[in-house]
Protein backbone atom coordinates (compact mmCIF):
# COMPACT_ATOMS: atom_id res chain seq x y z
CA UNK A 1 0.00 0.00 0.00
CA UNK A 2 1.40 3.39 -0.73
CA UNK A 3 2.47 5.47 2.27
CA UNK A 4 0.34 8.31 1.72
CA UNK A 5 -2.47 6.03 2.64
CA UNK A 6 -1.26 4.74 5.79
CA UNK A 7 -1.97 6.21 9.41
CA UNK A 8 -4.73 9.25 8.11
CA UNK A 9 -4.59 10.61 11.59
CA UNK A 10 -1.38 11.38 12.13
CA UNK A 11 0.29 14.91 10.38
CA UNK A 12 2.39 13.69 7.57
CA UNK A 13 5.83 14.42 7.07
CA UNK A 14 7.29 15.93 4.34
CA UNK A 15 11.00 16.41 3.59
CA UNK A 16 12.51 19.42 1.59
CA UNK A 17 15.92 19.04 0.72
CA UNK A 18 18.35 21.64 -0.33
CA UNK A 19 22.04 21.50 -1.79
CA UNK A 20 22.85 24.91 -3.19
CA UNK A 21 22.37 28.45 -2.55
CA UNK A 22 21.13 29.32 -5.38
CA UNK A 23 18.19 26.80 -5.41
CA UNK A 24 17.29 27.74 -1.82
CA UNK A 25 17.02 31.04 -2.93
CA UNK A 26 14.42 30.02 -5.92
CA UNK A 27 12.69 28.01 -3.13
CA UNK A 28 12.57 29.79 -0.24
CA UNK A 29 9.32 31.83 -0.43
CA UNK A 30 7.76 27.56 -0.86
CA UNK A 31 9.91 26.68 2.29
CA UNK A 32 8.27 29.32 4.09
CA UNK A 33 4.77 28.20 2.61
CA UNK A 34 5.10 24.72 3.37
CA UNK A 35 6.38 25.09 6.82
CA UNK A 36 4.37 27.46 7.88
CA UNK A 37 1.59 25.10 7.41
CA UNK A 38 -0.27 22.94 10.35
CA UNK A 39 -1.05 20.37 7.74
CA UNK A 40 2.36 18.79 7.93
CA UNK A 41 5.25 18.06 9.60
CA UNK A 42 7.55 19.63 7.54
CA UNK A 43 11.39 18.87 7.83
CA UNK A 44 14.46 20.75 6.12
CA UNK A 45 17.40 18.81 5.44
CA UNK A 46 20.44 21.15 3.92
CA UNK A 47 23.60 19.18 2.25
CA UNK A 48 26.13 19.71 -0.29
CA UNK A 49 27.14 23.65 -1.55
CA UNK A 50 25.57 24.18 1.65
CA UNK A 51 28.00 22.80 3.91
CA UNK A 52 31.50 23.87 2.26
CA UNK A 53 33.32 27.24 3.10
CA UNK A 54 34.42 27.20 -0.13
CA UNK A 55 30.99 28.56 -1.41
CA UNK A 56 30.19 30.37 1.56
CA UNK A 57 28.47 28.16 3.92
CA UNK A 58 25.12 29.11 2.98
CA UNK A 59 23.71 26.61 5.79
CA UNK A 60 24.26 29.69 8.03
CA UNK A 61 22.31 31.83 5.81
CA UNK A 62 19.48 29.12 6.14
CA UNK A 63 19.37 28.91 9.43
CA UNK A 64 18.93 32.90 9.96
CA UNK A 65 15.53 31.84 8.07
CA UNK A 66 14.22 28.73 9.60
CA UNK A 67 14.71 25.73 11.08
CA UNK A 68 17.18 23.29 9.37
CA UNK A 69 16.61 19.97 10.51
CA UNK A 70 19.23 17.87 9.58
CA UNK A 71 22.32 18.21 7.77
CA UNK A 72 24.44 16.04 5.65
CA UNK A 73 27.68 17.47 5.21
CA UNK A 74 30.36 17.13 2.22
CA UNK A 75 34.02 17.90 2.66
CA UNK A 76 35.96 20.51 0.36
CA UNK A 77 37.77 17.80 -1.20
CA UNK A 78 35.07 15.56 -2.15
CA UNK A 79 34.39 14.43 -5.73
CA UNK A 80 30.95 14.66 -7.09
CA UNK A 81 30.60 11.03 -6.61
CA UNK A 82 32.24 10.99 -3.30
CA UNK A 83 29.61 13.91 -2.49
CA UNK A 84 26.90 12.24 -3.86
CA UNK A 85 27.74 8.85 -2.15
CA UNK A 86 27.88 10.26 1.05
CA UNK A 87 24.72 12.57 0.53
CA UNK A 88 22.47 9.27 -0.02
CA UNK A 89 23.69 8.04 2.85
CA UNK A 90 22.94 10.80 4.95
CA UNK A 91 19.32 11.64 3.84
CA UNK A 92 18.75 7.55 3.67
CA UNK A 93 19.37 7.98 7.23
CA UNK A 94 17.21 10.73 8.44
CA UNK A 95 14.72 9.21 6.17
CA UNK A 96 14.54 6.15 7.69
CA UNK A 97 14.57 7.32 11.05
CA UNK A 98 11.98 10.30 11.24
CA UNK A 99 9.92 7.66 9.15
CA UNK A 100 9.26 10.19 6.34
CA UNK A 101 6.24 9.86 4.38
CA UNK A 102 7.43 12.25 1.09
CA UNK A 103 10.34 13.87 -0.16
CA UNK A 104 10.63 17.09 -2.04
CA UNK A 105 13.30 17.88 -5.02
CA UNK A 106 13.87 20.19 -7.21
CA UNK A 107 15.60 20.53 -10.21
CA UNK A 108 18.67 18.29 -11.79
CA UNK A 109 21.26 18.57 -9.16
CA UNK A 110 23.34 15.62 -7.18
CA UNK A 111 21.74 17.11 -4.00
CA UNK A 112 18.37 16.36 -4.80
CA UNK A 113 19.07 13.70 -6.78
CA UNK A 114 20.06 12.09 -4.32
CA UNK A 115 16.99 12.48 -2.37
CA UNK A 116 14.87 11.27 -5.45
CA UNK A 117 17.45 8.09 -4.76
CA UNK A 118 16.47 7.44 -1.19
CA UNK A 119 12.75 8.09 -2.20
CA UNK A 120 12.59 5.22 -5.04
CA UNK A 121 14.38 2.90 -3.15
CA UNK A 122 12.65 3.35 0.37
CA UNK A 123 9.08 3.42 -1.65
CA UNK A 124 8.78 7.06 -0.34
CA UNK A 125 6.71 9.05 -2.89
CA UNK A 126 8.88 11.53 -4.10
CA UNK A 127 7.80 15.12 -5.49
CA UNK A 128 9.45 16.87 -8.13
CA UNK A 129 9.46 20.14 -9.15
CA UNK A 130 10.86 22.06 -11.89
CA UNK A 131 11.02 18.49 -14.05
CA UNK A 132 10.61 17.64 -17.74
CA UNK A 133 13.21 20.89 -18.74
CA UNK A 134 15.56 20.20 -21.40
CA UNK A 135 19.35 20.98 -21.31
CA UNK A 136 22.41 20.68 -23.35
CA UNK A 137 25.31 18.37 -22.37
CA UNK A 138 25.84 18.71 -19.29
CA UNK A 139 25.42 15.85 -16.13
CA UNK A 140 22.51 17.76 -14.73
CA UNK A 141 20.15 16.49 -17.95
CA UNK A 142 20.42 13.24 -17.36
CA UNK A 143 19.65 13.63 -13.49
CA UNK A 144 16.56 15.70 -14.16
CA UNK A 145 15.21 13.01 -16.47
CA UNK A 146 15.77 10.28 -14.05
CA UNK A 147 14.50 12.22 -10.94
CA UNK A 148 11.07 12.31 -12.95
CA UNK A 149 10.79 9.09 -13.30
CA UNK A 150 11.70 8.50 -9.67
CA UNK A 151 9.09 10.67 -8.91
CA UNK A 152 5.34 10.46 -8.42
CA UNK A 153 4.30 13.90 -8.07
CA UNK A 154 5.51 16.49 -10.76
CA UNK A 155 5.17 20.41 -10.51
CA UNK A 156 6.64 21.83 -13.52
CA UNK A 157 7.17 25.48 -15.25
CA UNK A 158 5.55 25.21 -18.69
CA UNK A 159 2.87 23.12 -21.05
CA UNK A 160 5.91 21.69 -22.93
CA UNK A 161 7.88 20.81 -19.62
CA UNK A 162 4.76 18.87 -18.93
CA UNK A 163 4.53 17.32 -22.08
CA UNK A 164 8.18 16.34 -21.55
CA UNK A 165 7.85 14.38 -18.12
CA UNK A 166 4.60 12.54 -19.60
CA UNK A 167 6.48 11.08 -22.19
CA UNK A 168 9.10 10.05 -19.40
CA UNK A 169 6.10 8.21 -18.21
CA UNK A 170 4.57 10.30 -15.33
CA UNK A 171 0.86 9.96 -14.84
CA UNK A 172 -0.95 12.96 -16.28
CA UNK A 173 -3.17 12.99 -13.61
CA UNK A 174 -0.21 13.84 -11.13
CA UNK A 175 1.69 16.23 -13.80
CA UNK A 176 0.77 19.81 -12.55
CA UNK A 177 1.54 23.30 -14.38
CA UNK A 178 2.85 25.68 -10.81
CA UNK A 179 5.15 28.31 -12.36
CA UNK A 180 8.94 28.77 -11.70
CA UNK A 181 9.87 29.24 -8.25
CA UNK A 182 12.35 31.59 -8.10
CA UNK A 183 9.32 34.25 -10.15
CA UNK A 184 7.15 34.17 -6.88
CA UNK A 185 5.45 37.34 -6.46
CA UNK A 186 8.62 38.62 -8.30
CA UNK A 187 7.84 42.88 -9.28
CA UNK A 188 10.21 44.30 -10.48
CA UNK A 189 8.53 47.62 -9.09
CA UNK A 190 9.39 45.96 -5.59
CA UNK A 191 12.97 45.16 -5.93
CA UNK A 192 15.46 47.04 -4.35
CA UNK A 193 16.51 50.75 -5.74
CA UNK A 194 19.54 51.25 -7.68
CA UNK A 195 20.68 53.48 -5.59
CA UNK A 196 20.81 50.99 -2.67
CA UNK A 197 21.29 47.91 -4.90
CA UNK A 198 24.65 49.75 -5.59
CA UNK A 199 24.79 50.74 -1.53
CA UNK A 200 25.10 46.81 -0.38
CA UNK A 201 26.94 45.99 -3.64
CA UNK A 202 29.65 48.55 -3.73
CA UNK A 203 28.82 49.32 -7.08
CA UNK A 204 29.02 52.52 -8.97
CA UNK A 205 25.30 53.74 -9.80
CA UNK A 206 26.05 55.82 -12.30
CA UNK A 207 27.89 53.51 -14.53
CA UNK A 208 26.21 50.36 -16.16
CA UNK A 209 26.52 46.71 -14.62
CA UNK A 210 27.00 43.67 -16.30
CA UNK A 211 26.86 40.00 -14.96
CA UNK A 212 28.73 37.15 -15.00
CA UNK A 213 26.81 33.67 -13.91
CA UNK A 214 28.60 30.88 -15.39
CA UNK A 215 29.38 27.61 -14.31
CA UNK A 216 31.56 24.58 -15.71
CA UNK A 217 29.95 22.27 -18.64
CA UNK A 218 32.02 18.91 -18.56
CA UNK A 219 30.65 17.48 -21.90
CA UNK A 220 31.66 20.33 -23.53
CA UNK A 221 34.53 19.91 -26.29
CA UNK A 222 35.87 23.38 -24.90
CA UNK A 223 38.10 23.10 -21.68
CA UNK A 224 37.15 24.67 -18.60
CA UNK A 225 39.65 27.28 -19.02
CA UNK A 226 38.75 28.65 -22.05
CA UNK A 227 34.75 28.09 -20.92
CA UNK A 228 35.32 30.86 -18.42
CA UNK A 229 38.00 32.96 -19.83
CA UNK A 230 36.45 33.48 -22.94
CA UNK A 231 33.27 35.19 -20.72
CA UNK A 232 35.66 37.15 -18.63
CA UNK A 233 37.58 38.81 -21.12
CA UNK A 234 34.73 39.50 -23.03
CA UNK A 235 33.55 42.19 -19.99
CA UNK A 236 37.19 44.00 -21.39
CA UNK A 237 35.70 44.42 -24.66
CA UNK A 238 31.87 45.60 -23.85
CA UNK A 239 32.63 48.80 -22.00
CA UNK A 240 36.16 48.55 -19.61
CA UNK A 241 35.15 51.07 -17.13
CA UNK A 242 31.79 49.71 -16.52
CA UNK A 243 30.92 47.25 -13.01
CA UNK A 244 31.02 43.71 -13.64
CA UNK A 245 29.57 41.52 -11.31
CA UNK A 246 30.95 38.52 -11.16
CA UNK A 247 29.90 35.36 -9.45
CA UNK A 248 30.96 31.89 -8.09
CA UNK A 249 30.12 28.88 -10.36
CA UNK A 250 28.48 25.76 -8.68
CA UNK A 251 30.26 22.73 -7.86
CA UNK A 252 29.92 20.91 -10.79
CA UNK A 253 33.66 19.23 -12.28
CA UNK A 254 35.47 22.08 -13.27
CA UNK A 255 34.65 24.71 -10.51
CA UNK A 256 38.07 25.14 -9.32
CA UNK A 257 39.64 25.77 -12.37
CA UNK A 258 36.48 28.38 -13.07
CA UNK A 259 37.41 29.79 -9.10
CA UNK A 260 41.00 30.23 -10.23
CA UNK A 261 39.99 32.67 -13.10
CA UNK A 262 37.77 34.85 -11.19
CA UNK A 263 39.45 35.10 -8.04
CA UNK A 264 42.45 36.64 -10.32
CA UNK A 265 40.07 39.49 -11.01
CA UNK A 266 39.36 40.27 -6.92
CA UNK A 267 40.45 43.47 -6.11
CA UNK A 268 40.97 44.54 -9.74
CA UNK A 269 38.98 48.24 -10.42
CA UNK A 270 35.26 47.95 -11.47
CA UNK A 271 35.40 43.93 -10.45
CA UNK A 272 33.32 42.49 -7.53
CA UNK A 273 33.47 38.86 -6.72
CA UNK A 274 30.62 37.23 -4.80
CA UNK A 275 30.19 33.90 -3.92
CA UNK A 276 26.74 34.29 -3.34
CA UNK A 277 24.16 36.89 -2.47
CA UNK A 278 20.55 36.83 -1.29
CA UNK A 279 17.88 36.32 -4.46
CA UNK A 280 16.25 39.04 -3.41
CA UNK A 281 19.78 41.38 -3.67
CA UNK A 282 20.73 39.01 -6.53
CA UNK A 283 17.11 39.78 -8.71
CA UNK A 284 17.76 44.01 -7.83
CA UNK A 285 21.06 43.57 -9.09
CA UNK A 286 19.97 42.28 -12.01
CA UNK A 287 17.06 44.28 -12.89
CA UNK A 288 19.57 47.11 -12.58
CA UNK A 289 21.96 45.96 -14.95
CA UNK A 290 22.40 46.00 -18.51
CA UNK A 291 22.78 42.32 -19.42
CA UNK A 292 23.99 39.13 -17.56
CA UNK A 293 26.72 36.53 -19.24
CA UNK A 294 26.89 32.94 -18.85
CA UNK A 295 24.93 29.52 -19.09
CA UNK A 296 23.15 30.18 -15.45
CA UNK A 297 18.94 28.77 -15.78
CA UNK A 298 18.77 32.42 -14.17
CA UNK A 299 19.24 34.07 -17.28
CA UNK A 300 16.05 32.23 -18.54
CA UNK A 301 14.05 32.49 -15.75
CA UNK A 302 14.88 35.18 -14.05
CA UNK A 303 16.09 38.03 -16.24
CA UNK A 304 13.72 36.84 -18.94
CA UNK A 305 10.84 37.93 -16.80
CA UNK A 306 12.70 41.38 -15.67
CA UNK A 307 13.55 41.61 -19.29
CA UNK A 308 16.77 41.76 -18.83
CA UNK A 309 19.24 40.70 -22.08
CA UNK A 310 20.72 37.18 -21.22
CA UNK A 311 23.70 36.17 -23.67
CA UNK A 312 24.21 32.67 -23.44
CA UNK A 313 27.28 31.40 -24.09
CA UNK A 314 27.94 27.50 -24.82
CA UNK A 315 25.60 24.70 -24.57
CA UNK A 316 24.86 23.96 -21.09
CA UNK A 317 20.77 25.15 -21.68
CA UNK A 318 21.13 23.76 -25.32
CA UNK A 319 17.31 22.63 -26.06
CA UNK A 320 15.66 25.14 -22.95
CA UNK A 321 12.73 26.47 -23.69
CA UNK A 322 13.55 30.17 -23.96
CA UNK A 323 12.27 33.79 -24.47
CA UNK A 324 13.59 36.44 -26.65
CA UNK A 325 15.99 37.70 -24.03
CA UNK A 326 18.52 34.93 -25.02
CA UNK A 327 21.33 36.02 -27.35
CA UNK A 328 23.24 32.92 -28.14
CA UNK A 329 27.18 32.84 -28.55
CA UNK A 330 30.31 30.49 -28.43
CA UNK A 331 33.25 30.48 -25.99
CA UNK A 332 34.96 33.42 -27.66
CA UNK A 333 35.27 36.97 -25.99
CA UNK A 334 34.55 38.50 -29.27
CA UNK A 335 31.23 36.59 -30.20
CA UNK A 336 30.83 37.10 -26.41
CA UNK A 337 30.89 41.27 -26.68
CA UNK A 338 29.44 41.43 -29.97
CA UNK A 339 26.10 39.75 -28.53
CA UNK A 340 26.25 41.55 -25.60
CA UNK A 341 26.35 45.20 -28.44
CA UNK A 342 23.74 44.07 -29.79
CA UNK A 343 21.20 43.00 -26.78
CA UNK A 344 21.54 47.14 -26.85
CA UNK A 345 20.17 47.53 -29.88
CA UNK A 346 16.78 49.68 -30.21
CA UNK A 347 14.92 46.98 -32.04
CA UNK A 348 16.10 44.30 -29.76
CA UNK A 349 15.44 46.47 -26.60
CA UNK A 350 11.60 46.83 -28.44
CA UNK A 351 11.00 43.22 -28.99
CA UNK A 352 12.29 42.36 -25.58
CA UNK A 353 9.64 44.85 -23.64
CA UNK A 354 7.17 43.97 -25.64
CA UNK A 355 7.23 40.40 -25.18
CA UNK A 356 5.61 38.44 -22.40
CA UNK A 357 7.54 36.21 -20.78
CA UNK A 358 7.30 32.47 -21.20
CA UNK A 359 7.87 31.61 -17.45
CA UNK A 360 4.67 31.79 -14.97
CA UNK A 361 5.18 33.93 -11.54
CA UNK A 362 2.35 34.49 -9.42
CA UNK A 363 1.69 32.72 -6.49
CA UNK A 364 4.00 30.23 -7.12
CA UNK A 365 4.37 28.96 -3.46
CA UNK A 366 0.77 28.94 -3.02
CA UNK A 367 0.75 26.32 -5.72
CA UNK A 368 2.96 23.93 -5.02
CA UNK A 369 1.58 24.09 -1.34
CA UNK A 370 -1.99 23.38 -2.73
CA UNK A 371 -0.77 20.59 -4.53
CA UNK A 372 1.60 18.69 -2.82
CA UNK A 373 -1.47 18.99 0.01
CA UNK A 374 -4.12 17.85 -2.42
CA UNK A 375 -1.48 15.16 -3.05
CA UNK A 376 -0.92 14.06 0.28
CA UNK A 377 -4.68 14.16 1.36
CA UNK A 378 -4.06 16.28 4.12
Amino acid sequence: MNKILKDKNKKKKLLFITGTRAEYGLAKATIFKLAQSPKINFRLLATGMHTLKKYGLTLNEIKKDTAVHCVVPIQEKDDMLSALSKEIMGIKQYAQKEKIDAIIVIGDRDETFAGATVGIHLNIPVVHVSGGDVSGPSVDHYLRNAMTIFSKLHLVQTKQAAQNVIRLGADPAHVHIVGSLGLHDLDPLQLTNRQETARQLKLNPGKPWYIVAHHPTPFETTNFKNQIDSALKALTKIDPVSEKIIFYPNSDEGSSVFISSIEKLRNKKNYHIFKNLEHELFLAALYHSQAMIGNSSAGLFEAGYLKKPFILVGNRQAGRERGVNVIGASYNSTAIAKAVHASASKPFQIKLDNTPSIYQGGDVAGRVARTVFEYLKV
